[in-house]
């Protein structure tokens, strides 16, 4: 008999509940929450602090795991003291509780994080202090550094927000480039240092180019299909809500030049570009997405100043590193397949959220998605665009990248802050301390949130309303599954609990779905990764004291429990604010 215990935020009911949303129609039934007995459940709140329960007798093991149901966004890493007591010293036997260094290293050829995560915030506040709510002048507009004819062989030198590795400002380059290919619905631009000089690759020689260059626009067109399937098209019109309100227009010194649409109106052809761009011309990070191509350069002028500079090429754009020392057939076969998901993924979040929401005209209006929710939904499309590719041959989750963040996570939960998405990565993935944007845990936990919640709320149909809601942040997920998000924090956490146990929950809301956290999956190569379910740290005694982060979660294991059962609670120290805690059960 298998047992799992989760302390979970929110008082098991719920968390804050979000208001002023527009609920959408549930995708799916969510069952009542109970302290009913059952193979998982939560267990009884004894105050704001406390939450207690027994483990029955016959029960051998036990996982205790506490959760925060904090669901505010940020970028700083908190984490609260908590007390687990089993009031009974757990009988000693050998622990099945995996070691937080059983994942060392990331496999080689994973390629960067992203250069930053999908943050507009910071851009789209700024941009409202220009709002002038007015439409008769004329709109005004600086000289586009994008060639007036599309077609294969036109050169650019494309703007290019490039990062620091700690993610420590950002400074816009512009990259010489060309177009290489056009597809049904792209312009695919290379970076021209990948075509010759000292970091030429020889994916882009001559005789290797025409072959490269197919394949690059087949995994984009592969990306486009399944993204604009499982999500959102990115196709926007003149009469979209967020082309309506007119803002200042300045010239490139910041002189007044009067008012415009801050946004580009969609190309003709609804082409999306991409470029193909040298890690190095990325301060050595991936690919990125940034709003601020969407926006006219005149909008833009108005921002500049200071430390602050925005550029943009003026057209819907997307970034990807090419990372040359993965070889061809892994950047062809794999990393161009997911990151181009990825941020195609983030565009399209943007365009809805910004350009089609209903509000989007308002003063008022926020169109950012929460990184924590937008990097969840970019990870998720990479194993749609995985399974869109290779779904013939039985593969459906993107082993190489997706799954070993994952497990980047899994090794060590209560290292990162899902809500936060930030945490303390191992050394070996680029870590040590606490970094907002963090390669492995961070991503690999938003995706496993997202991962549950796509199984759990009808699938393409959750991702679809997320995209299309109309509100983002909590308010989103709260509009979509007519859950509070809380509440959904504490059931992904049960069922990861339940799902590194073993245990098969009988409601879907404890299911982790598609995905087995304790499963192995092929990749396209005839390699395999394999999950190794939630870390938890062993209970030895008959009181520890364990941290936990604000926004996440971390684990504890009763190695044995006495015969006759025992007694365990979770009392919150209450050295941070805003964590809140329960607990629940899992057994078999």
């Amino acid at each position: 008999m298998t047992l799992g215990l989760a302390g979970c935020g929110g008082g098991g009911g719920g968390g804050t509940q979000a208001t002023g949303v527009a609920v959408m129609p549930a995708l799916a039934t969510p069952a009542a929450q109970s302290n009913a007995g059952g193979p998982v459940q939560y267990l009884s709140s004894t105050g704001p602090l406390s939450s207690s329960g027994t483990i029955p007798a016959g029960a051998h093991e036990a996982f205790v795991a506490v959760m925060s149901s904090d669901t505010s966004t940020g970028s700083a890493f908190q984490t609260d003291s908590l007390v687990v007591q089993s009031g009974t010293v757990p009988q000693s036997v050998a622990t099945r509780a995996q070691s937080a260094t059983r994942l060392a290293a990331p496999p080689p050829h994973i390629g960067g994080v992203e250069a930053f995560p999908a943050d507009d915030r910071a851009l789209l506040t700024r941009l409202a202090s220009i709002r002038t709510g007015t439409s008769s002048a004329p709109a005004i507009r600086t000289q586009s550094v994008m060639p007036s004819t599309l077609q294969p062989g036109a050169n650019a030198s494309l703007w290019v927000q490039q990062s620091s590795l700690s993610g420590a400002g950002r400074t816009n380059v512009q990259v010489p480039s060309t177009l290489l290919v056009q597809s049904a619905h792209g312009n695919i631009w290379v970076d021209n240092s990948l075509l010759s000089g000292a970091s030429a690759s020889s994916s882009f020689s001559s005789s290797a180019l025409p072959a490269t260059a197919a394949q690059i626009a087949s995994d984009f067109e592969n990306a486009y299909a399944s993204d604009t399937a499982h999500f959102a098209s990115p196709d926007y019109g003149t009469n979209a809500p967020g082309l309506q309100p007119q803002y200042k227009s300045c010239s490139s010194g910041g002189a007044s030049a009067g008012t415009a649409s801050a946004y580009i109106s969609e190309p003709a052809d609804r082409r999306i570009n991409m470029l193909v761009v040298n890690p190095q011309n990325l301060g050595g990070t991936g690919g990125y997405f940034s709003g601020a191509n969407m926006m006219h350069q005149g909008a833009l002028n108005c921002l500049n100043g200071g430390s602050t500079s925005y550029e943009s090429n003026e057209a819907p754009f997307i970034f990807v590193g090419w990372f040359q020392r993965n070889g061809a057939t892994y950047e062809l076969q794999e990393d161009l397949v997911r990151s181009t998901a990825h941020e195609l993924q983030h565009l399209i979040n943007f365009v809805n959220h910004t350009l089609l929401a209903p509000g989007a005209s308002s003063s008022s209006f926020d169109g950012n998605e929460a990184p924590f929710i937008n990097e969840g939904l970019s990870m998720l499309a990479q194993d749609l665009a995985v399974e869109n590719m290779y779904g013939s041959r039985g593969l459906h989750f993107d082993a190489d990248d997706a799954l070993a963040r994952a497990n980047a996570f899994l090794a060590n939960p209560a290292s990162f802050s899902i809500t936060q998405f930030s945490g303390i990565d191992s050394s070996a993935w680029g870590g040590g301390s606490a970094q907002y944007n963090c390669a492995g845990g961070c991503y690999g936990g938003a995706y496993l949130f997202q991962r549950y919640l796509h199984d759990r709320f009808g699938g393409d149909a959750y991702a679809h309303a997320m995209e299309t809601s109309g509100v983002t942040g909590a308010q989103n997920l709260q509009a979509v599954t007519q859950q509070a998000p809380g509440t959904l924090l504490d059931d992904f956490a049960l069922a990861m609990a339940a799902g590194t146990a073993g245990v098969t929950p009988s409601t879907p809301r404890f299911a982790f779905g598609s995905l087995s956290l304790t499963g192995t999956y092929a990749d396209q190569f005839g390699a395999s990764t394999s999950l190794n379910g939630a870390y938890a740290a062993p209970l030895n005694a008959s009181s520890a004291t364990v941290t936990a982060p604000v926004g996440g979660f971390a684990f504890v294991a009763v190695p044995a429990v006495p015969v006759g059962g025992m007694p365990v609670q979770v009392t919150d120290q209450a050295s941070v604010s805003g964590f809140g805690m329960a607990a629940g059960l899992v057994q078999h």
